[in-house]
C-alpha cells in the first residue's frame, strides 16, 4: 500500500476530466484500512471510493482520500452438476471477468460485456444491459467498513439492488468499500441464451436459440456497443449519462395520447420504462454543442468531452438536455453518473 500526495486522477476517470485528489491510495487487505485509519490526518479527511472512474464526473479537485480496491483474485468457491460459484476481487477489470466466464462456458454475465469499469462498481451501481443486471447473478457481497476496517457481509435480498442503484450507493456510499463479489453462474447444459432484448435477438437470429452459446452471445453484444457507443478512448464519456424514467400506467398512457406511439419496456410491477434516448432525440437535443461538451451523435444518452472541457460544462449541457425534454414531455430525465 502506498500513500501517494496530490495525486492526478485523470487517467482514472473516462470522460477524460482534468483533476487531481490530495490523496490516493489502493488497498488490497482489510488491515490496510486500519493503517489507514491510524494516520490522524488521513482519517480526518472526507474518503472518495473508485473503481475505474467509468460512471464518475468530476467538477472539482479532490480535497480528501480517493481509496481504490485493487484486489484481483478470481476463486472458484462452489460448483454443483448446473453451477458455479465465483468470488471476484472488486480490483478485477468487469469486462475481462465477463471474457473469463464466456471462456468456460458459463452462463450469466455475457450480457454485460464490454461495460468499462470494475467488479467492484458493479454492484455498486447494479449495472445492466440488453435484459440482464448484476443483481441476477450475485449470491453475496463482501465489503469493508472504511470507519473501523471491520468485514462485513451481504447476501443478494440485504443489498437493496433497484433499477442502476443499491445499498452501497445510498446509504452506504463512500462508507463500504466492495472488496469481494460471489455470483452464481450456470454451466452450459444448464442454461440458455437472454435474448429479451430485441437488437441482440435480431443480430442471432440466424441460430438456433439452443445452439447459441456465452461466446456467441458475448461477441454480439460487443458488436453492438462498439456499433452503438462512442469510444471514450476518442470522446470522453461516462456511456449512458442519464437514467431511463420509469413511470406509471396512467402517465405512459396520457404520453401517448400526446405524442403518438413511444417505445417502451413494461415492468412486472406495472410502470413502463421509457428509452431516455427516444426522449432526447424527440426533444432536438441529440448533437446539441456547447463548448468542448456535446450529446454524441452516435447515442443520444451519452455526453461526450471534445477535447479539454471541464465537468462544469458537461453538467451545464446535461441541465440544458434536461430542460428540453422537460419542455416536450413534461418528465425529468435523471442522472446516472455520479457527480462530484
Amino acid at each position: 500500500m502506498h500513500i501517494q500526495a496530490n495525486f492526478p486522477i485523470t487517467h482514472l476517470n473516462t470522460f477524460n476530466i482534468e483533476t487531481k485528489t490530495r490523496y490516493y491510495v489502493e488497498v488490497s487487505r482489510q488491515s490496510d484500512i486500519h493503517v489507514l485509519r491510524s494516520d490522524l490526518k488521513l482519517a480526518s479527511l472526507p474518503w472518495v471510493i473508485m473503481g475505474d472512474g467509468s460512471n464518475i464526473l468530476f467538477t472539482k479537485d479532490i480535497a480528501g482520500v480517493v481509496i481504490r480496491c485493487s484486489y484481483d483474485k478470481i476463486k472458484i468457491v462452489k460448483q454443483d452438476q448446473d453451477g458455479i460459484w465465483l468470488s471476484v476481487g472488486a480490483g478485477v477489470n468487469w469486462h475481462q471477468l465477463v471474457e473469463y466466464t464466456v471462456k468456460n462456458d458459463w452462463w450469466g454475465l455475457e450480457n454485460l460485456a464490454y461495460i468499462p469499469g470494475t467488479v467492484g462498481a458493479a454492484p455498486v451501481q447494479n449495472i445492466g444491459a440488453y435484459g440482464t443486471e448484476a443483481r441476477d447473478t450475485i449470491t453475496r457481497i463482501q465489503a469493508l467498513n472504511l470507519y473501523d476496517g471491520h468485514r462485513v457481509e451481504f447476501r443478494n435480498a440485504e443489498c437493496e439492488f433497484g433499477y442502476r442503484t443499491s445499498i452501497f450507493k445510498q446509504q452506504y456510499a463512500n462508507r463500504l468499500l466492495v472488496h469481494r463479489v460471489t455470483f452464481r453462474l450456470r454451466k452450459l447444459h444448464a442454461g440458455q441464451a437472454n435474448l429479451v432484448y430485441e437488437p441482440l435477438r435480431l443480430y442471432l437470429q440466424d441460430k438456433q436459440k439452443n445452439e447459441i452459446t456465452p461466446q456467441d452471445v458475448f461477441d454480439a453484444v460487443v458488436h453492438l456497443r462498439k456499433e452503438r457507443l462512442p469510444d471514450p478512448k476518442f470522446h470522453g464519456n461516462a456511456g449512458s449519462f442519464f437514467q431511463n424514467p420509469i413511470v406509471s400506467a396512467d402517465y405512459f398512457e396520457q404520453m401517448q395520447q400526446e405524442h403518438g406511439e413511444i417505445p417502451h419496456h413494461k415492468m412486472l410491477d406495472g410502470l413502463y420504462k421509457i428509452p431516455a434516448a427516444w426522449l432526447i432525440e424527440q426533444a432536438g437535443a441529440k448533437g446539441m454543442r456547447l463548448g468542448q461538451v456535446a450529446v454524441s451523435e452516435k447515442h443520444a444518452l451519452v455526453l461526450i468531452n471534445l477535447g479539454h472541457a471541464q465537468g462544469q460544462e458537461i453538467v451545464d449541457l446535461a441541465h440544458r438536455v434536461q430542460d428540453e425534454v422537460m419542455h416536450k414531455f413534461g418528465l425529468r430525465l435523471e442522472p446516472e453518473v455520479n457527480i462530484l
